[in-house]
């Protein structure tokens, strides 16, 4: 028996570990330009709608500070699939649908005689010789396909010679040409099935079908680049219509046609979801969901923007967070539990080793990786801070606009380098905390010239270890020709017609803070001044949990709510002298208040007996959604009979035949690293009924293989959390 025994563990331990190594399929939702606050998975939109989006993020992990390698979407695109800063792969810029062909940057020799540096030129296509996700899969048996944009080059530099088997519909443009309704000038190997379709709803149709097809076939990688929600702006008119009703005069984002676009571009991340559901595939398949700079907020739609980023500063084409900062959340089954949250910065070039460590594949060792492996945070554990770089040479003119520059950002310090725009000489330097100034409205370089020189040794470190070509000295410079206040101005097309108007009185907002506690009393006074008797200025709340507003002459007070995960409140004002218009918005940032996890066990099983199960309906969740582990301990069994509950979902516990009490206490334990709930369950164990008939089993038999397996279940548990410790720590 023994022998047997021995023989059973060994089979099952390889099948186990065969499991285990079972690779996962992975799906890359890549949104074009939405911002980070253009969805509601870090605080609910009184306007904008994602219910798809929501639902996804749910089931994962969300992260607040993730960041793109670039504000602009080709330099992204390139860095997501090859793990490399834009420093390093060279596309700065998103001229990929250029006719040049340049696969290495290059610097002119000298610049208008206005600039103070000279803008290297941009790689115009993804080279094939780095080796990329999608290439790398392919040749470990994965199915891959790319649906959607692409803007990295035309064949030969098109999906098809990067690795896809598949690629719909084949088009190296910036963005949907003729718009996102049906016909489709840019996608002439799709037939619209209905008048109006929306190409990304029927690209996500047609990734379902394609899932559905190979879903039997072994592993796939699905690539899905939406259109969404890049200029231009048109979406179906009956959605448009609807937000129509919704809007107000005093959201940050009030376009009834951009929110119509995000509405769409929802829909489909729908259908995605139930294409994995009907496949029978969701819980074998890794989901990241992302996007590839921060929203365009400078398009003039009418009267008004497309959208905006505030409480973040600037937006896509800038170095500010607006620009950088998305909303990605990361569903990987068997790692993350849902409803999470990390607070902890992440990069655009994290995934590409994240995911090929994860399914224990390799990249060929002269192609150097800038990007970690993440999954430690999607386990809850903590992991030591690593910059995060951006490196954008251009000079977009769009608001809030820079010379050309790169950024680094570490333990909530970020600096921008301007190169070459010192006032006097060297280059120009911006240094925010963003723990106390998520706005970045206040540069404190003068007062932290230690911690600019230790970030911009950090930036230097990397530009020179990615052989980055870098803005150079412009020989041609006229001294004095730069006109400084011209930085951050808009180009006049940029501007709203209320904004082109010339205004002659002042309006201004006075506060001291823009982060706050739970209880602290928040004051705001605004200021009107040069104004006529006739002027006016209105506000509303717009954003965050509603509070009341005491107003006491022109300022305004409240107190703060208590929060359980960071949240802002926004306010709008609206100053208005005859046809004379301002606009200004003020926003606090809250902090969360820290709560302990919330832990409910239901005990299914009542009839409790020697050698029998007992099962347990669980539900561990938290406030904060903070990574909460779960243990159960007994005093009154061995450690290792127990194995790791889960958070949500059954429970079963073994008591063995031989139990000599009458009762057993369990502890169960729920922790989110900062707090521990626990709940103590006490079974009173009846003896076990004596089996009567020709087919009952040997006395005490049966409770002997069960208390064996019971522990070797508990010893693959084991060694199953020893080997993934070890693979995250080489890793």
């Amino acid at each position: 028996m023994l022998r047997h025994l021995m023989l059973m563990m060994l089979v099952l331990s390889f099948c186990i570990q065969a499991a285990d190594q079972k690779p996962q399929n992975i799906v890359i939702i890549l949104a074009d330009d939405l911002g980070w606050n253009d969805t509601n998975i870090f605080q609910q939109s009184q306007f904008l709608e994602t219910p798809n989006i929501n639902a996804l993020a749910a089931r994962g992990m969300v992260f607040s500070h993730a960041y793109t390698n670039s504000p602009l979407c080709s330099p992204t695109r390139a860095s997501i699939l090859t793990g490399q800063t834009p420093a390093r792969h060279g596309s700065t810029t998103p001229n990929h649908h250029l006719p040049l062909v340049r696969l290495i940057p290059t610097l002119n020799a000298s610049a208008e005689t206005n600039k103070k540096s000279i803008v290297p030129q941009t790689v115009t296509r993804l080279d094939t010789s780095l080796p990329t996700l999608s290439a790398i899969l392919k040749a470990h048996n994965y199915h891959t396909a790319h649906f959607g944009k692409w803007h990295l080059g035309a064949s030969p530099y098109s999906p098809l010679e990067h690795g896809f088997e598949l690629d719909i519909p084949h088009f190296d443009g910036p963005g949907p040409i003729s718009g996102f309704l049906a016909p489709w000038s840019f996608a002439p190997n799709l037939q619209p099935q209905q008048a109006g379709e929306h190409i990304d709803i029927r690209l996500a149709q047609e990734a379902k079908n394609w899932i559905l097809e190979i879903k039997d076939n072994g592993p796939f990688f699905l690539n899905f680049w939406a259109f969404s929600v890049h200029a231009p702006f048109n979406a179906d008119p009956a959605v448009v219509e609807y937000f129509t009703t919704k809007r107000s005069a005093y959201h940050s984002q009030r376009s009834a046609t951009y929110a119509a676009m995000i509405k769409q571009f929802d829909d489909a991340v729908g259908i995605l979801w139930e294409a994995l559901v009907e496949a029978k595939v969701a819980d074998d398949t890794i989901i990241i969901f992302t996007s590839d700079n921060g929203g365009n907020m400078y398009d003039v739609l009418g009267t008004i923007h497309a959208t905006s980023n505030f409480p973040l500063r600037g937006g896509k084409a800038t170095q500010y967070d607006g620009g950088l900062r998305v909303p990605t959340a990361i569903i990987w089954p068997g790692i993350t539990k849902p409803n999470t949250l990390s607070n902890t910065p992440i990069q655009s070039v994290d995934f590409f080793p994240t995911l090929l460590n994860g399914m224990n594949l390799t990249w060929p060792s002269t192609h150097i990786v800038d990007g970690r492996d993440i999954r430690p945070l999607l386990q809850g554990d903590a992991q030591n801070s690593m910059p995060i770089f951006s490196f954008y040479p251009a000079e977009p003119r769009v608001p809030d606009w820079l010379p050309p520059s790169a950024t680094v950002m570490q333990d909530g310090w970020k600096l921008i380098r301007t190169f070459h725009y010192g006032k006097n000489e060297g280059h120009l330097y911006q240094l925010f905390n963003l723990n106390a100034d998520p706005s970045e409205l206040i540069n404190v370089a003068d007062e932290h010239a230690d911690k600019v020189g230790a970030l911009d040794a950090l930036l230097e470190s990397h530009l020179i270890d990615s052989q980055a070509v870098v803005p150079s000295v412009n020989p041609n410079y006229r001294a004095g020709a730069f006109n400084y206040e011209s930085m951050g101005k808009a180009k006049e097309q940029y501007l709203l017609a209320e904004e082109k108007i010339q205004v002659n009185f002042n309006f201004e907002l006075v506060t001291d803070k823009q982060v706050v506690d739970t209880g602290e009393t928040v004051s705001l006074t605004y200021q009107l001044t040069n104004a006529s008797n006739s002027a006016s200025v209105t506000y509303q709340q717009f954003m965050g949990p509603r509070v009341t507003l005491a107003k006491n002459g022109n300022t305004l007070s409240f107190v703060v709510p208590e929060v359980t995960q960071a949240e802002y409140i926004a306010i709008s004002f609206i100053a208005k002298d005859g046809e004379q218009t301002l606009r200004k918005q003020f926003a606090v940032r809250i902090n969360p208040t820290q709560v302990a996890p919330s832990l409910a066990i239901s005990q299914i099983t009542q009839q409790i007996t020697k050698g029998s199960t007992v099962n347990f309906n669980i539900t561990a969740t938290d406030a904060n959604k903070d990574y909460i582990r779960l243990d159960i301990t007994s005093e009154d069994l061995p450690a290792n009979s127990l194995s790791e509950p889960p958070t949500l979902g059954n429970y079963t516990v073994q008591i063995p035949s031989d139990y000599a009490a009458s009762s057993i206490t369990l502890v169960f334990s729920a922790n989110d690293t900062y707090q521990t709930t626990q709940q103590l369950i006490t079974l009173n164990i009846s003896p076990s009924q004596a089996n009567t008939g020709d087919n009952s089993a040997p006395s005490g038999g049966g409770g002997s293989i069960s208390f064996t397996i019971s522990l070797f279940a508990a010893w693959v548990f084991w060694l199953r959390r020893w080997r993934d410790a070890i693979t995250i720590a080489n890793s």
